[in-house]
């Protein structure tokens, strides 16, 4: 009777377990569905749309679905709306655009009160999207001067151990790292796997935030010491409150400070710091220097680019819808890629900013990119839009592969994350 008892309450908690991490759907699904199966077409070739809802995974038949297509992330440029048939489909066409690029239709219905959305977003010769910024004259000197000067700072390393974050398999340690200038450090946390011998390294970077960083990060596991750090100057192990009050404070908006000036723009420290992470790396006795990589999405997707342009003993990347991608799209009429900047044309010192965009700009890096790199991303991105990053990818002459799951967003599939892994792994050689 106990035996069973006991075989009952594992039964119920293991069904509880799995139904708490099932994930919430919305109740209706709108959907536009392309007629090309892989949402890409001619510059000029027309497209046609099946529009449907999907409620209890049934059609639903005779529901008007408003709709609305325009430019990536611009206004739209036409709006209507269509009903149902007994089939639960309605279709519609939608012009071709007239230079590569990105058209998004979105689609909206109301039931019981309530509005369900979705989106498609169609690139048209998207492998021929070129980017709007331009390479300043002394893009390289700059870059070059400015990693001079910083290497003449002293890492002065501090390493701590932590118990508490440490397991069997991988030691963890909070790091701070001396970088560009005396007094200015980078923060991070450092997971060794507990094996004899060399090991390949990734330098982990991170995605917008001003937050936390612990361990152990899970790269480790394969086989790799992975140094993921913060970009921000300030310790990862504080209380979560603190990185709260920061990012509604003094470091809002961080990534537009300084913009009017290149040596004053908030990323010069990052960049640089990220260029001291693969100092320290490369000064560790349990790390194979002819194996380091960088790994990272969105903000860390772009400074994987920028790190590894600007770093020649970075080997591989792994680089996920990367930011900071031909940010002045806007001012020319296209997207631009996250922050965003420049949709004012009429704000303060806009051309000091575009100037010094150019310095810092994802697409300017990638154009010296020399090493395979393993790239990610979806169609409907609306952070890390594909005109964007497709206008750094497209200027890339180093071996590459990009592969697309569509209707990603600002996410990935598991699927996509492991093959990127696995990639890295292939690229080092590693079982």
């Amino acid at each position: 009777m106990i035996k069973k008892l006991l075989f009952l309450a594992v039964a119920i908690l293991t069904t509880a377990v799995f139904l708490s991490a099932q994930s919430a759907k919305e109740y209706v699904t709108v959907i536009a569905e392309p007629d090309h199966s892989d949402w890409v077409y001619s510059v000029g070739e027309n497209a046609s749309f099946t529009l449907y809802a999907v409620k209890e995974n049934a059609r639903m038949e005779g529901v008007v679905i408003d709709y609305e297509y325009g430019p990536e992330k611009l206004s739209p440029v036409f709006k209507g709306s269509v009903t149902t048939g007994k089939d639960g489909f309605a279709k519609i066409k939608v012009p071709g655009a007239k230079k590569p690029g990105f058209i998004t239709v979105r689609v909206s219905t109301v039931w019981k009160d309530k509005k369900y959305t979705g989106m498609t977003n169609i690139g048209f010769d998207p492998y021929k999207i070129q980017p709007t910024t331009s390479l300043p004259d002394d893009f390289t000197s700059f870059w070059d001067s400015a990693k001079e000067k910083a290497a003449q700072v002293p890492m002065l390393t501090r390493i701590t151990y932590s118990p508490e974050k440490s397991n069997d398999r991988v030691d963890v340690y909070f790091v701070r790292i001396q970088s560009y200038r005396v007094g200015n450090y980078v923060y991070g946390v450092l997971s060794v796997p507990k094996t004899e011998g060399k090991k390949p390294a990734v330098l982990r970077l991170p995605g917008a935030a001003v937050r936390s960083f612990s361990g152990p990060n899970s790269l480790a596991y394969d086989g790799f010491v992975v140094l993921e750090i913060g970009v921000h100057g300030i310790p990862v192990d504080q209380d979560p409150e603190i990185y709260s009050a920061l990012e509604r404070g003094q470091l809002a908006g961080y990534a537009a400070m300084g913009l009017e000036n290149r040596d004053s723009f908030y990323y010069k420290k990052v960049y640089l710091g990220c260029v001291r992470a693969i100092d320290y790396l490369c000064s560790r006795d349990d790390v194979d220097t002819d194996k380091i990589a960088v790994y990272g999405g969105s903000q860390g997707g772009m400074l994987s680019i920028v790190t590894a342009s600007l770093d020649k003993r970075v080997k591989a990347m792994v680089c996920h819808y990367p930011a900071f991608c031909d940010v002045t799209g806007y001012y020319y009429g296209r997207s631009g890629g996250w922050p965003h900047l420049f949709l004012n044309k009429n704000e303060n010192n806009i051309q000091a900013k575009i100037n010094t965009s150019k310095y810092y700009d994802t697409v300017n890096f990638a154009r010296f990119i020399s090493i395979p790199g393993y790239y990610a991303w979806g169609f409907n991105d609306i952070v890390c839009c594909p005109s964007s990053t497709f206008s750094a990818y497209n200027v890339i002459k180093a071996p590459k592969r990009l592969e697309l799951a569509l209707d990603a967003g600002h996410w990935l599939y598991p699927w996509h994350t492991q093959q990127g892994i696995d990639w890295l792994k292939n690229q080092f050689e590693m079982k």
